[in-house]
């Protein structure tokens, strides 16, 4: 059971930050950022993680909202923003239990290896 989880975390790792388009790279590696640096101790580090989480659905929803093509009469009525709405809960509802688990260590870690890093060089 724990080497399932730790595929399916080395997997996500993979596919989120080394795999996939720039601009999906750049979204994951600034909300880890972000969360990262925020971050004030070490016991903040679930908190911050869903912080990252929000911020990669976040920059992944306004990705698909600026780059989507438009739709007919979607300036007058909103098509665009709520189309891409449907379809990101769509994914989202889709996601098996495992894989948010996965996606939540992986942001987990590398929050943590950024924070520690932070730490390290801060200190004189």
């Amino acid at each position: 059971m724990l080497e399932t989880i730790f595929n399916d975390v080395l997997l996500t790792l993979r596919s989120t930050f080394l795999g996939g388009d720039w601009i999906a790279i750049a979204i994951a590696f600034g909300s880890v950022g972000v969360a990262a640096l925020t971050m004030r101790r070490g016991t903040q580090i679930a908190s911050m993680t869903v912080l990252a989480l929000a911020l990669f659905a976040l920059g992944g929803y306004l990705r698909g909202v600026f780059l989507a093509p438009a739709a007919e009469g979607s300036a007058v009525t909103g098509g665009r923003l709520a189309g891409q709405l449907q379809s990101s809960w769509g994914v989202f509802m889709n996601m098996t239990a495992a894989t948010l688990l996965s996606y939540f260590l992986a942001f987990m870690v590398l929050i943590f290896v950024i924070f520690g890093a932070k730490t390290v060089f801060s200190r004189r």
